[in-house]
């Protein structure tokens, strides 16, 4: 049954009965249920990739790092309100620590 059918039935409707099919009843609900699923699932992955891109760290490091804050003292004092980035220098985390402790002054 193509849409051209569905139309022709739906205009036969529409001037004599005033009910209905129950073929294009059970038509319109099922192209609207599986439209807005298309819909929201589209919504869903477009949210996931602006997301993605704009934070460019992943959602599993955010969580962790939300996991250890929480657990400092039991979620009451501490909030995570943002997470970036630091800027890349020549030397690792230790590295840096290191020149830190040691060139520090008296």
């Amino acid at each position: 049954m193509g849409i051209s059918q569905f139309l022709t039935v739906a205009a036969n409707t529409a001037s004599g009965n005033p009910e209905p099919s129950v073929g294009v009843v059970v038509a319109t609900g099922l192209i609207l249920v599986f439209g807005v699923l298309v819909l929201l699932y589209l919504l869903i992955t477009l949210e996931g990739i602006i997301f993605t891109s704009v934070a460019g760290i992943p959602g599993e490091v955010v969580a962790a790092i939300a996991a250890a804050i929480a657990c400092m003292d039991g979620g009451e004092h501490y909030t995570l309100r943002s997470v970036k980035r630091t800027r890349v220098s020549g030397r690792s985390a230790w590295g840096q620590a290191g020149v830190v402790a040691y060139t520090e002054p008296f």
